[in-house]
């Protein structure tokens, strides 16, 4: 190591005390502070690693359980639509997993209370699409004129009054909102629309949109507020009311976006349990009708998982539901947000 001749210490320390001094303190504030961001980065990986871990125990566990109706033998001969259950004793043969597939997907009917129980999924899959198509449209269709209204037409003031009303609306809880839609709405559509059933999935939707009004209303108003400000005054420049840079300029260049969060709404209705457990009618019917009773996946997993006993063919199908909700859900999603990333950057 070099000496510096003249004080008789290291050359690359500062002769002057108060300069090595200041150098340490810096040292010492530079360790410090990596110390900290490896805290932090540690703090935040963890957390996210212990987010995953539960995801995939869930994913993991809900497998596990549905697994039976495929693998274990008296349950694949329970499954059987050719089950002979005046001679069960008698019945030893080993169904194949093709007969499992034969009721769940080649028959018509959910009664898995009976001599011959039928676990058809179409029912189900029928009630949950029609409940959330119908719940996804209004709520596309309210959420999309509040944001216009909120990004380009309200004062200020009012502006803000708006979006924090209906924000309000994401934190009633879904079982309030389904018991104003079982003891309101359902009498007050039946008597404005004439339709036979009290409950029914158009009531079911409509009640439900109302939990994707905020998150759809917040994702379109973010849409809107950032399109480019210099486009919107070259569109005025040239003659255009607000109303056609609007039908004309804007909504054409973010449908792609809006498309995304759309889905994104899509996803949070398709898994919702208690509004449509009390208002859809909790009816297992194969049809298109929106004003007839209808069942979803996640009612039917909170209606019937109570009732069921643990290890038997209706437990594993019950949770073959749900691994079919946390599949569908993780598509959904994966796909807006692969969808937001391609029109937000494009």
């Amino acid at each position: 190591m070099m000496i510096d001749d003249t004080v008789g210490r290291p050359a690359e320390y500062p002769a002057d005390p108060e300069a090595a001094a200041s150098t340490r303190d810096q040292i010492r504030w530079m360790a410090r502070r990596r110390r900290e961001q490896l805290a932090a980065v540690t703090i935040l990986f963890l957390g996210g690693a212990l987010a995953v871990v539960m995801v995939l125990s869930i994913f993991i566990f809900v497998a596990k359980e549905s697994l039976p109706i495929f693998t274990n033998v008296d349950q694949r001969n329970e499954m059987s639509l050719y089950h002979d259950t005046e001679n069960e004793e008698e019945f030893e043969r080993d169904a194949s997993i093709f007969q499992t597939l034969d009721n769940l997907l080649g028959q018509p009917i959910w009664q898995p209370v009976s001599d011959q129980s039928t676990f058809s999924l179409w029912p189900l899959m029928a009630g949950t699409f029609k409940i959330t198509i119908v719940a996804v449209v209004e709520g596309t269709v309210l959420s999309f004129f509040t944001a216009i209204a909120i990004a380009f037409y309200l004062p200020r003031r009012m502006r803000y009054a708006v979006k924090v009303i209906t924000e309000l609306l994401a934190g009633i809880p879904s079982v309030v909102l389904g018991f104003l839609g079982l003891m309101f709405f359902a009498t007050y559509f039946q008597d404005l629309f004439g339709y036979p059933y009290r409950l029914n999935a158009f009531l079911a939707g409509t009640v439900l949109s109302l939990t994707v009004i905020p998150i759809m209303t917040t994702l379109f108003e973010d849409i809107y507020s950032s399109y480019s400000r210099d486009q919107i005054l070259a569109a005025k420049a040239v003659g255009m009311y607000d109303y056609q840079v609007i039908g004309r300029v804007i909504i054409p260049a973010t449908y792609g976006k809006v498309f995304a969060a759309a889905l994104l709404g899509f996803g949070r209705c398709f898994g919702e349990t208690m509004i449509v457990l009390m208002c859809s009618g909790n009816a297992a019917v194969l049809d298109a009708h929106l004003t007839s009773g209808a069942r979803s996946l996640a009612a039917t997993i909170g209606a019937e998982m109570a009732e069921v006993i643990i290890g038997w063919t209706h437990y594993s199908v019950l949770f073959l539901l749900g691994l079919l909700l946390i599949l569908f859900t993780f598509v959904i999603n994966y796909l807006s947000q692969i969808l937001i990333r391609k029109w937000t950057y494009a």
